[in-house]
């Protein structure tokens, strides 16, 4: 089934698809038709993106199936009379990746159902954006394992600026982000951005040091760093039940100035709401930090060769990007320190406040409880 090129768009397609018809069919409003047509609407455009990048690559080399593109652009050669058939190949290529960042919600550059997504519950705005970026990480990862060839630098280069644009949109709404909902989706969108710029690394390597016949492939370098970022996402949605489980429909907590003094009033939930942050922070050891420390390291790794060939320097590019990076996760870290002051600090709006939802309580404990396993397992391992 993901050996064909519209068969793993179409299933991408499908899990976007019901995930923002299940969100919407948990609005409370009447005018459900309305929303869904303006969903419709908005993501059209870019459907018709990948869609277009497909049938340019598929046409190209005259089929649609994902091993028979591989060794048809690997086979091909620059010659004068194939530079128009590469071109409409890498274009088609560009615009899948492009086309699927897109579709995927990656780029912020606005919110789409902005007033529909305020009137979900948090759990569930913070895990339809969750399953939407996943969705699209495993799509580019396949894609890409099967497609990218020796002598193709078409994708890293797009992924690489799809990265800088992800990491710097994110991390300037950070900074003038008011509502705490549009704040979980922006740390989900912060995190997609990293795996963004660790793909384009991998990409690089992939295409210049691993030219022997038992070089692992990209699915397996990815695969590996897949756990860090499942609970990195898993803290968000953490944090996403445990402000759940402190307000109702009728007294939703939607700024962060409402979670002023919380460790005076609830205390465990209070700790809870530190745990998550830290972990978002990047604290040593948890699967935040590592995951950016692990992209760093691999972005530092890149280099470029010299015209006197007696030494590679770094990447430039790829430096600026780890740069980006840094500046980005002290952006999230400022952020998070900015809640855990307020937290435990401020003073308290309210004693001894009700957990009206205790069942997003323990779906909150559980999260800590399996960050905590994951965290200790890995500093065992080292």
């Amino acid at each position: 089934m993901f050996k064909d090129l519209y068969s793993l768009i179409l299933s991408f397609e499908l899990v976007c698809f019901l995930i923002s018809m299940f969100a919407l069919c948990c609005i409370r409003v009447k005018q459900k038709q309305t929303e869904a047509l303006l969903l419709l609407k908005s993501s059209l455009p870019l459907t018709l993106i990948l869609f277009t990048g497909a049938v340019l690559l598929s046409a190209s080399v005259g089929s649609s199936d994902l091993g028979f593109i591989h060794r048809i652009l690997e086979r091909n050669k620059p010659e004068p009379g194939l530079v128009l058939k590469q071109s409409i190949s890498a274009l088609g290529i560009v615009l899948i990746v492009a086309g699927a960042v897109f579709r995927m919600g990656a780029i912020p550059l606005h919110f789409r159902l902005g007033e529909s997504l305020k009137k979900l519950p948090y759990w569930l705005s913070t895990l339809s954006a969750m399953i939407s970026v996943c969705a699209g990480a495993i799509f580019l990862i396949l894609f890409i394992n099967t497609i990218v060839v020796f002598n193709s630098s078409y994708t890293e280069q797009v992924l690489f600026f799809l990265a800088v644009i992800v990491l710097s949109a994110t991390a300037g709404l950070l900074l003038i982000e008011t509502e705490l909902k549009m704040v979980l989706v922006l740390l989900v969108l912060q995190i997609t951005g990293v795996f963004f710029a660790q793909l384009s690394a991998v990409c690089w390597k992939w295409r210049h040091e691993s030219l022997g016949a038992d070089s692992i492939s990209i699915l397996d370098v990815m695969r590996e760093s897949a756990p860090e970022y499942l609970f990195s996402y898993l803290s968000i949605l953490g944090l996403a039940c445990l402000l759940d489980s402190m307000g109702g429909r009728r007294s939703e907590i939607r700024y962060p100035e409402q979670l002023q003094g919380l460790i005076s009033d609830q205390r465990i939930l209070g700790g809870v709401a530190i745990f998550f942050l830290l972990v978002l922070m990047g604290v040593p050891g948890f699967s935040a930090f590592q995951l950016k420390w692990q992209t760093m390291q691999a972005l530092f790794e890149i280099h470029q060769g010299t015209s006197t060939e007696t030494m590679a320097v770094v990447h430039a590019g790829y430096v600026g990007l780890s740069v980006l990076l840094a500046v980005s996760s002290a952006i999230v870290a400022f952020v998070c320190g900015k809640m855990i002051i307020q937290i435990s600090c401020a003073k308290p709006l309210a004693r001894y406040r009700a957990i009206p939802n205790k069942g997003m309580a323990f779906i909150c404990y559980c999260c800590v409880i399996g960050l905590l396993m994951f965290s200790l397992g890995r500093i065992v391992s080292l």
